[in-house]
């Protein structure tokens, strides 16, 4: 492929470029139990994420839940509206706020779900020591620290990195 006269050509690539294997392996983690979710009970990975940001926090509202889980207000939305739908999640008033909560069959929904979830996460991190594990995590929330410095990012504050 060329380049514009004058410019070598040169791009970013999956193999040495974080952000991208990070996507990469998000993306087939996202896809891989969307689909296998939706084959068994119905219901995608955000409502899997939603289930499991109830139970981690009964009675959070939307608005926490989608600051938890990193995800837009719609999404989360959406999947309460089907998890409302399905008798999964239920929407009390607690002291002037919509709290959610699971139902029994939402619970018995997240239960099961869970399984799956933790084997998958077991057969990504196959041959992984405990020790490696315990790493990957420590760099995975170092990472995840630095995310806002790296969103703030604006080349044109003229501000060396």
């Amino acid at each position: 492929m060329e380049g514009r006269p004058g410019h070598r050509v040169r791009s970013v690539g999956r193999d040495d470029y974080v952000p991208a294997y990070l996507s990469l392996i998000s993306n087939a983690l996202s896809w891989g139990g969307s689909r296998l979710f939706l084959r068994l009970h119905g219901v995608g990975i955000n409502e899997w994420r939603v289930l499991s940001a109830i139970v981690n926090a009964p009675g959070s509202t939307a608005t926490r839940i989608g600051e938890e889980l990193g995800l837009n207000k719609s999404v989360v939305s959406r999947s309460i509206q089907l998890l409302q739908t399905r008798d999964l999640v239920t929407v009390e008033n607690f002291e002037g706020r919509r709290g959610l909560r699971l139902t029994e069959a939402g619970h018995d929904l997240h239960d099961h779900l869970l399984v799956i979830s933790l084997k998958r996460e077991e057969l990504l991190l196959s041959g992984f020591s405990e020790e490696e594990k315990a790493l990957l995590m420590s760099f995975l929330r170092r990472m995840y620290r630095n995310v806002p410095a790296m969103n703030a990012y604006d080349p044109e504050d003229q501000v060396s990195v």
